[in-house]
């Protein structure tokens, strides 16, 4: 009984992989233990021969920078040419930095730290007769030649005693170096094959679970396709159904319109949703019946069999029978209407046609409210699923890092680093799909929003925090006019519009962020300016589409779905979104709010 147990638990692919990464997570500890006391010793016999060969190449360079000042000074002497001069004078200044680098580097040791006192001694010594050498050429008269004799056999004493004291350093430095070296090749010995091949297991252990994990992945996409081929069936059900169907929100504009409605009207989609409101288009005598069962719909009342006449974009009378339920927000409050028109303008259609037509059609739609059920519950589905391994995979992971920084060579780090970096990059797509999918249904709060405080105060210190480079974008906040929204949805298609300009832009030189904002006739204007790398707008039907990108992941990190609840948030404020834009020359990010004196009802 126990075998089959053990075998279908081996065989799930998910658990599988699990199993991997903890095997994987338990070889990199095994490693890091027995490694640890071989680790810390060969990094610092590294810095220790890294140490001495600079103390060795300081001695050098000082050595040689007060040989340079001396020819310059014999130089001048013998030729008083005065050319000599200059690299007397500049190799002078450069004995003194190098000492100085060299009193500093020989500190941790108190024997060549007194060595280099002494040597110091002697250099301002040797300094000294030198600068007594050249102001005897610069007199003007021949100087003495006892005189200038003393001074060349005084300098020459101190120089050799230089000479001896270097020397004296250099030979305590090579034997000192010579130890370190050998435990250094000692250390690197034993720790490179253990760390190696430990590396080695654990890539191919993760390798493995990457496998797996590939495989689980591949089947839940499957799943997800098949969903959406089911939902893209739903959605051609809805604009190509042998009758009309709309939404319009408390105002009465159109918030959704099926194609054969517009076919009926005349309009293109873009002409109507977000822009016109329904009551533009009826019959002018029909308008009073239809306000009054508007009203009836604001209350949460439905409409049944309301024979209306609606006017064509070319003046035409289009006579329907309409039929309207109404959707509720969270919190049991209007939202918005679900229209469904039938085409009377043949009258030979019968009664019963109609009413089993309707009947069909209200099955429909309680088919689609179904489907969209079954389709955010397969969202929460999936990220639950996926949650639970990639956080096991990411705490792991910053235990390791945490816990063993600085003991693991650049590679280690830099694989822990990339398990990390992709844990991150899914669990954020996630909370992106999840957040799009949830926008539909979030009951409204409307204010009168004060957007330059709004950005001022709530946007903009986290989107420049958030930025690499973000501190050093030039932000220009001109007087933005107030209005009508939900602050928290607006703060959000703020936050990403002006994430999007300071990471597009931060590239630049000097990388700079405009927002601007108008009053218009019947909509205030928003925008976002910034001098970034731009897009193609050839490209500009993929801009607002979920998980559609025009930079690559590598350039510009990013999930691909801000931008889709910027149209989104926007389209239920009843306002509307667009960009412009070239590459390489910034793009300006537009969208409106209508004009509103007060709240809708």
């Amino acid at each position: 009984m126990v075998f089959p147990l053990m075998g279908s638990f081996f065989w799930n692919s998910r658990r599988l992989s699990l199993v991997m990464i903890f095997l994987a997570i338990g070889i990199l500890l095994w490693m890091g233990i027995v490694s640890l006391r071989f680790l810390g010793s060969f990094l610092q016999e590294s810095d220790r021969v890294e140490h001495s060969w600079m103390v060795l190449t300081s001695i050098d360079r000082l050595f040689s920078e007060l040989q340079d000042a001396e020819t310059g000074e014999r130089g001048y002497i013998i030729t008083r040419n005065p050319s000599f001069l200059s690299p007397y004078q500049s190799a002078g200044k450069k004995v003194r930095g190098h000492l100085q680098d060299l009193e500093h580097l020989v500190s941790d040791r108190p024997s060549q730290e007194k060595r280099a006192m002494e040597l110091g001694q002697l250099i301002d010594k040797r300094l000294f007769l030198l600068g007594k050498g050249v102001a005897l050429g610069k007199s003007g008269i021949s100087p003495h030649p006892d005189a200038l004799l003393m001074v060349m056999l005084r300098g020459k004493e101190v120089m050799d005693q230089i000479r001896h004291q270097t020397q004296s350093m250099k030979s305590s430095e090579y034997r000192r170096l010579r130890r370190r070296s050998l435990l250094f090749y000692r250390t690197k010995k034993k720790v490179l094959p253990l760390v190696g091949g430990g590396l080695a297991a654990s890539v191919l252990m993760i390798s493995l679970s990457s496998l797996f994990l590939s495989r689980e992945i591949d089947r839940r996409v499957q799943a997800e396709q098949k969903a959406r081929k089911y939902a893209e069936e739903v959605r051609n059900l809805y604009d190509y159904a042998p009758c009309g169907y709309h939404s319009v929100d408390r105002e009465g504009i159109f918030l959704r319109i099926n194609e054969t409605e517009l076919s009926w009207l005349g309009y293109r989609r873009e002409e109507l949703e977000g822009k016109k409101r329904i009551f533009e288009l009826l019959f002018p005598e029909d308008l009073p019946l239809y306000q009054n069962a508007f009203q009836g719909m604001l209350r949460g009342e439905p409409v049944r069999d309301l024979r209306l006449r609606f006017l064509r974009k070319d003046g035409s009378v289009l006579p329907v029978l309409l039929n309207v339920s109404v959707n509720r927000d969270d919190s049991g409050k209007f939202f918005s209407t679900r229209g469904v028109l039938l085409d009377m303008t043949d009258k030979r259609i019968d009664e019963e046609k109609i009413l089993d037509l309707n009947r069909t059609l209200s099955e429909r739609n309680r088919q689609l409210e179904v489907t969209n059920g079954e389709l955010e519950g397969f969202s929460y589905s999936v990220s639950h699923d996926l949650r639970a391994p990639l956080r096991s995979i990411d705490g792991f992971s910053r235990i390791l890092q945490e816990d063993y920084a600085g003991k693991l060579d650049a590679e280690g780090e830099r694989v822990i680093g990339v398990i990390r970096n992709n844990t991150r990059k899914m669990s954020n797509l996630i909370d992106d799909l999840l957040a799009f999918s949830r926008l539909g249904k979030k009951a409204f709060s409307w204010s009168l929003v004060d957007m330059e405080a709004l950005i001022r105060e709530d946007i903009l210190p986290g989107v420049l925090s958030g930025s690499e480079k973000g501190t050093g974008v030039d932000v220009t906040l001109s007087p933005l006019p107030r209005a009508w929204g939900d602050r928290t949805l607006l703060a959000q298609v703020w936050t990403n519009l002006l994430s999007n300009a300071v990471k597009f832009s931060e590239k630049r030189e000097k990388p700079s962020v405009r927002v601007e904002g108008r009053v218009e006739t019947e909509e205030v204007v928003y925008t976002v300016r910034d001098n970034g790398v731009g897009f193609d707008m050839q490209y500009y039907d993929k801009l607002f589409k979920v998980f559609q990108r025009l930079h690559a992941q590598a350039e510009f990190p990013g999930t691909g779905v801000g931008l889709a609840i910027v149209q989104r948030v926007i389209a239920r404020h009843g306002g509307r979104v667009w960009a412009e834009s070239q590459s390489n020359e910034g793009a300006a990010f537009h969208f409106s709010l209508p004009v509103r004196d007060s709240p809708p009802v």
